[in-house]
């Protein structure tokens, strides 16, 4: 009777231990997503102090080519065929930064722009012995012009 009324006490234990984890991941979930809006209105309010709209739904928040682990030959977005046998995908900066990295940049080259119209993710490629690599880049139209974001470096040139 003392051994049933130990593994008892064991499995009620383990029960709420595991229903406290199951709410330490609820909890840190909802912060993350508290978070990640956070960034995204602040973000969008820095490009709106210095002169520039967009609307939220613009921006690739959720974007295809923050995962390096997908397969560059699969991706729908990739026009160009590989030609190596090895690849490479370089990581990708949070969209966040990156549109602190197009504020910079457009200060770097001399323009101003009052409008972002669209935003279109993509890889760029280029060939380095036998292997290719890829780097994400955004197109971003504006009522200035056409940029082309390296997603990797952060670094803007018109398109």
């Amino acid at each position: 009777m003392e051994r049933a009324k130990l593994k008892f006490t064991v499995i009620v234990l383990l029960a709420i231990l595991n229903v406290i984890l199951l709410g330490l991941v609820i909890n840190q979930r909802s912060q993350a997503q508290v978070y990640e809006q956070t960034g995204r209105t602040q973000a969008l309010a820095y490009l709106e102090q210095n002169g520039i709209s967009t609307e939220e739904g613009i921006v690739p928040w959720e974007s295809k080519l923050a995962d390096p682990q997908v397969d560059p030959e699969q991706a729908e977005f990739l026009s160009e065929q590989v030609t190596t046998d090895t690849w490479e995908i370089r990581a990708m900066r949070r969209p966040e930064t990156l549109l602190v990295d197009f504020v910079s940049g457009l200060e770097e080259l001399g323009v101003r722009c009052s409008r972002i119209a669209s935003i279109t993710e993509g890889y760029v490629h280029t060939v380095e012995g036998d292997r290719t690599v890829f780097t994400p880049v955004w197109t971003i139209v504006t009522d200035n012009g056409s940029y082309r974001l390296d997603c990797a470096d952060g670094l803007l040139k018109r398109h």
